[in-house]
C-alpha cells in the first residue's frame, strides 16, 4: 500500500511518504554492528542494542526498521554532542553513587539525582555549544584548503 493510496494524495500521504524515506535513511544493520562491537561496553549490552536494531513495523505493506532509527540518532546525537552525553553520564554516575550510601542515599538520592543530572547536562551543553563556532569555522577553513589543492 502506497501513500497516496492511504490518504488519496494527500498532504497526509505526503508527510507519510517523507517519514518513511527519513526512516529507511537509518544506519544499515552492519554499521550497526560495526560501531556496537568499537563500544567499550559488556558483550550482554552490545547484544541488546542489536536486538533492538532488528526491531522493525509494517506500515501498510512496508515494512520500517524502527529499530535501526533509533539506534542511528542516538549515535548521530553522540557524535554531534559529545561534552553533552559525557554530563549526561557523570550526571548519572554521581547519582547512583549518591543513592548507594546506606541510609543518607534513600534520603539525599531523589533529592540530588536532578540537580546531578541537569548540572551534568548543562556543563556539557555549554562546553559542545562552545566548540560549535570552533568547530565550523575550522570545517570552513578545511573546505578552503580543500578547494586550494584541488586547483593547484
Amino acid at each position: 500500500m502506497s501513500a497516496e493510496q492511504i490518504d488519496g494524495g494527500g498532504a497526509a500521504a505526503t508527510e507519510l511518504t517523507e517519514v518513511l524515506r527519513d526512516m529507511d535513511a537509518s544506519l544499515s544493520l552492519r554499521k550497526i554492528k560495526s560501531s556496537l562491537e568499537r563500544l567499550n561496553c559488556s558483550a550482554d549490552t552490545k547484544a541488546l542494542l542489536m536486538d533492538l536494531a532488528r526491531i522493525t513495523l509494517t506500515v501498510g505493506e512496508r515494512i520500517v526498521a524502527v529499530g535501526r532509527k533509533i539506534i542511528s540518532v542516538a549515535f548521530d546525537l553522540v557524535e554531534r554532542y559529545p561534552n553533552t552525553t559525557f554530563g549526561l553520564v557523570v550526571g548519572l554516575t554521581l547519582s547512583v553513587l549518591v543513592s548507594s550510601v546506606p541510609l543518607l542515599g534513600f534520603l539525599l538520592g531523589p533529592l540530588l539525582t536532578p540537580l546531578f543530572l541537569a548540572f551534568g547536562l548543562s556543563m556539557g551543553a555549554l562546553a559542545d555549544f562552545k566548540e560549535l563556532g570552533v568547530r565550523s569555522r575550522i570545517s570552513e577553513l578545511e573546505q578552503k584548503f580543500a578547494i586550494i589543492s584541488t586547483k593547484s
